[in-house]
């Protein structure tokens, strides 16, 4: 060193090493065994592992079960070919935390020698918030363009046919177009009340109560039941919000007795979640692909509205929502609670 100068602490390795160590990144390296070699402090923070608990350990002790022939598979062909199966900078992927829930996380590999050996490094980034903050936007513009859908399709039809309806009652002294307008505008009250349902219920459920399930589905039935209908429920505690879940169910009553010429509908417990049966004509009438998207409707009177609600609704929970057929032959709908995050 020159005479005076003083030394470099940005060069020293002690500065490397801390920086290595107290990034917000997750670091981690393994050998071509895929053993993990090193994991700094921040896979505390993104995997919920202290980092020596996974020294010596594989890598797919952080990856999903469904990834883990993937990945081995992807290495040993790296190493027999030296090529690459997939991009190894900016990777977006599940990984799994030690609770067994997944994270979201971008990955960038990098291959390097080390005392003679092969070693590869990942830096993950837990990147779980953008992709939430992602699904939320791309779950907005969907509203979007249902919203411009109704507004540029369901109410501008009614609305040109009751300006008709008025000019020909104008015109003449016949009482009937005024009637067909009453039940024009009817509708068009109903296509504004699910338009604004949907926007209501298809924000993300932030905060749930610990629910009764009879409790709300009886709550929705004196609100959406039909007398000629029997109504059942059996009941459990589940985890929702309370008016999201009630018009859940509101709607799947109304459904049931609208399409479906159900004599009972029952609503029970189910793992995982919960079920709505009834014993009507069933789902083989209907294209199921279909059977949740906006607009959808076997009926001339019906809006197709109805059952988008229901799965926008199960959506805001975090919820998957499927169809089967009922122990009576009619539709059963089954919801399930995701427990990834």
């Amino acid at each position: 060193m020159a005479a005076g100068a003083q030394p470099n602490s940005f060069t020293d390795r002690a500065f490397f090493e801390a920086l290595v160590q107290n990034g917000s990144d997750a670091i981690i390296t393994i050998d071509t065994d895929d053993q993990i070699r090193f994991a700094n402090d921040a896979t505390r923070e993104v995997f919920g592992y202290e980092p020596e608990e996974l020294i010596g350990e594989s890598l797919t002790t952080i990856m999903p079960e469904r990834f883990q022939s993937v990945h081995r598979a992807a290495i040993e062909q790296y190493l027999e070919t030296g090529e690459r199966t997939f991009d190894w900078s900016g990777i977006e992927l599940p990984a799994q935390h030690r609770d067994g829930h997944e994270v979201q996380i971008s990955v960038t590999f990098e291959e390097y020698e080390y005392e003679g050996q092969t070693m590869f490094s990942g830096i993950m980034r837990d990147v779980s918030e953008r992709k939430e903050r992602e699904r939320k936007l791309e779950q907005q513009n969907e509203q979007l363009e249902r919203f411009a859908s109704v507004v540029s399709h369901d109410l501008r039809s009614p609305l040109q046919t009751a300006k008709a309806a008025l000019a020909v009652a104008k015109a003449t002294d016949d009482d009937e177009p005024l009637e067909e307008l009453d039940e024009i505008l009817d509708r068009m009250s109903e296509l504004v009340d699910d338009v604004l349902e949907l926007a209501t219920q298809g924000q993300t459920v932030d905060e749930t109560e610990e629910l009764s399930l009879r409790s709300v589905a009886s709550d929705a039935w004196n609100v959406a039941g039909h007398d000629h209908i029997d109504f059942e429920s059996e009941d459990a505690t589940l985890s929702a919000d309370p008016e999201r879940l009630q018009t859940l169910f509101e709607n799947l009553f109304r459904n049931a007795n609208e399409h479906g010429d159900a004599e009972s509908i029952w609503v029970e417990s189910h793992p995982g979640g919960f079920a709505v049966s009834d014993d009507g004509s069933g789902l083989g009438h209907v294209d199921r692909d279909q059977l949740f998207e906006h607009g959808y409707t076997e009926s001339d009177s019906g809006t197709g509205i109805g059952l988008n609600i229901v799965q926008t609704v199960a959506q805001a929970h975090g919820w998957r929502v499927e169809t089967d057929e009922s122990s009576e032959e009619g539709a059963r709908f089954v919801f399930h609670e995701v427990t990834t995050r």
